[in-house]
């Protein structure tokens, strides 16, 4: 089964503009070498309402507030190295990571969320890793 590196999350607001750059590593298996097993990937901007500071019942749960890759991504698979490095880099609206509106108190927390699944005819169950969280004041 491939696995995902440290995910690393850099944000720049500036203006109207928020810029995400996300960095990881995937390393796949002897096995996924072997089998030339592809991956659907997957990567998104989440807002993060897990936190004891967050009011339960007004903030809910994570909400993806971006996808980063683009809807129609191609597979990832091994070629003719163990690793590929990725970066994803895109730019949208900055009050998109406004998450935390209302009642619910600033600081909006934000984090990147890397997910492969296995594509057909693996049965493995996909695999996730996190950035860790960048808190903004937004709104």
């Amino acid at each position: 089964m491939a696995t995902i590196g440290p995910v690393k999350l850099a944000l720049k607001v500036k203006g109207d503009t928020a810029t995400v750059d996300v960095t990881y590593d995937i390393r796949f298996s002897a096995t996924d070498m072997k089998n030339k097993q592809a991956y659907e990937e997957e990567c998104r901007i989440i807002g993060d309402d897990s936190n004891a500071g967050d009011a339960a019942a007004g903030a809910g749960g994570d909400d993806t507030l971006e996808f980063v890759t683009p809807l129609f991504n191609k597979d990832v698979k091994p070629g003719k190295t163990e690793m590929v490095s990725r970066r994803h880099k895109k730019s949208f609206r900055a009050l998109d990571l406004d998450e935390d509106k209302g009642s619910i108190p600033n600081p909006d927390e934000i984090r990147a969320r890397v997910t492969l699944r296995p594509a057909p005819p693996s049965k493995r169950r996909p695999t996730q890793r996190q950035s860790p969280m960048i808190k903004l004041k937004m709104g």
